[in-house]
């Protein structure tokens, strides 16, 4: 019996122990995909409102803010996705884990491709709205 006891005891602190050697890790990866998810969204929102606003007649300036504003926020989609990418890799390398791996850096890549054909959407309407 007090065996038992004493047993559960370093089981616990067994399981403990685990979970705060992969809590950094955990954590990076979920704050990584949520960041790129929200940032995505953003943008898709900016560029609706950009598409809402030709046909509602904004004016020159609020679009071209818009514009602005789309660039910023789809240059920090690059950016989390370039991150979420190289943290799925490693990922890949310190737990072994394959599968899930692939559909994240698959999502990634999506977004990386999305937010760059947002830059250059962006960049391209603002050059020639100034006339190049």
């Amino acid at each position: 019996m007090k065996q038992e006891k004493q047993a559960l005891p370093q089981q616990e602190n067994q399981k403990i122990s685990k979970k705060k050697r992969a809590f950094p890790y955990s954590i990076l990866g979920k704050l990584t995909r949520n960041s790129v998810i929200l940032v995505f969204l953003i943008c898709l929102l900016l560029f609706a409102l950009y598409i809402i606003g030709n046909f509602q007649a904004f004016t020159d300036k609020t679009q071209l803010r818009i514009l602005n504003v789309l660039s910023v926020v789809a240059a920090v989609l690059c950016i989390l996705s370039f991150f979420g990418i190289v943290i799925e890799i490693v990922f890949v390398f310190m737990k072994n884990r394959k599968t899930f791996a692939f559909f994240s850096v698959i999502f990634y890549i999506f977004t990386l491709i999305i937010g760059a054909g947002l830059i250059g959407f962006s960049t391209v309407i603002t050059r020639i709205a100034m006339g190049i």
